[in-house]
């Protein structure tokens, strides 16, 4: 856990710091620009370097054996990803240079809006989102004369016409409900802020989340809707990790804070989904807790990780379908070429099997979706 946090929070410190120089262009090496054997995949994931450009775009199927590829050349640090019915979206923290991948032709292509600021370059995203037929994402402008600036950008899928918003502080996580439009905000003053934005007008509302120590949310799916009156939003101690992980449930409406569940001693949330019955929680550390929507504790379980390693770690998980699928990195791949690790995890049975995953090259970020 203490590995990739400090590896995002590298990655966030050199977006602020620096930007990249180079102007991002779509340039892919492989001809057809697509992958193939969509049909047959289960996985489908972007290797990339924290700093350096150059990346690979693999679909493997559900025993981890590795169907197509292609490589784009400039392309760095992809953190965040989303899925539609029809697409995948992948997103780089390090530059305005996302990607989206159509589930059915395999055909990849690029995603990129020109920052509004003329004062910065474009400094890449924190989080990519679909949400009831919208697709959200921010740009990580960095520090302005004001202080933190980020901009929405937003369109809805099957029309594809952009638009975006300036907003005060770093956007974390967005969601598209009822007509509004949800963004989680890190504030200059270390504040966590939840802004309601009508898509026409863009007039916003906005109100601090009431916690009294400095929490963060640290995933594109730390906000979501609970239900028709309700978001949930969920938060760790990003400064000492002394603080327990929470989850803060908010009003819609008023955007007043409702309820606050704190976690157990231990417990860092990572990835939190929401059903039609339950909320499920994993950790940094593997651990699985689902809830009844009145927040009561259901069962607690341990994902078999099997880290063979401190060279190993929980990098990427995802929730799907009643089953959690946890991918552990190498920081180098073994001896048969394996570079990552899946553990497929039925919450109901407490089945599991593991896949791995073989690359043709070392890489230092993956960002995965399990296609469905």
């Amino acid at each position: 856990m203490k590995y990739f946090k400090l590896l995002l929070s590298a990655c966030a410190i050199a977006l602020v710091c620096s930007a990249c120089s180079k102007k991002e262009e779509a340039v892919v090496d492989s001809p057809k620009r697509e992958l193939s054997n969509m049909k047959d995949s289960k996985f489908a994931i972007i290797y990339s370097q924290t700093m350096d450009r150059g990346c690979e775009m693999v679909n493997y199927n559900d025993k981890g054996k590795k169907l197509s590829s292609l490589t784009m050349k400039d392309c760095v640090g992809f953190t965040s990803s989303t899925q539609s019915n029809n697409s995948i979206y992948f997103s780089s923290n390090r530059s305005n240079y996302h990607v989206s991948l159509n589930k059915k032709t395999g055909k990849v292509e690029p995603l990129s809006t020109k920052s509004l600021s003329k004062s910065t370059d474009d400094e890449g995203a924190f989080f990519i989102n679909y949400s009831n037929g919208y697709i959200l994402h921010d740009i990580n402008v960095g520090y302005a004369e004001d202080g933190l600036v980020g901009e929405l950008v937003y369109w809805k899928e099957d029309n594809n016409d952009k638009r975006q918003v300036e907003l005060e502080g770093s956007l974390t996580s967005a969601v598209f409900e009822d007509g509004r439009i949800y963004v989680i905000i890190n504030n200059n003053n270390d504040s966590v802020i939840v802004s309601s934005i009508d898509p026409k007008t863009h007039k916003e509302k906005r109100k601090e989340i009431d916690m009294d120590s400095v929490f963060f949310p640290d995933n594109n799916e730390s906000l979501q809707s609970l239900n028709d009156k309700e978001l949930l939003v969920a938060v760790n101690d990003d400064v000492d990790s002394k603080k327990n992980s929470m989850l803060v449930i908010l009003d819609k409406k008023t955007l007043d804070t409702k309820r606050k569940i704190v976690m157990d001693d231990g417990f860092t949330i990572y990835k939190t989904s929401v059903d039609k019955d339950t909320v499920t929680m994993v950790s940094y550390e593997g651990e699985v807790k689902t809830l009844n929507r009145d927040f009561k504790e259901i069962s607690s379980e341990k994902i078999p990780l099997n880290l063979k390693s401190e060279d190993e770690h929980l990098e990427e998980v995802k929730i799907l379908d009643g089953k959690v699928f946890g991918l552990v990195k190498m920081s180098n791949r073994d001896k048969d070429g394996i570079i990552a690790r899946i553990i497929e995890y039925n919450i109901e049975s407490k089945d599991s099997k593991e896949i791995s995953l073989k690359s043709d090259r070392d890489w230092e970020m993956t960002s995965l979706e399990v296609v469905k």
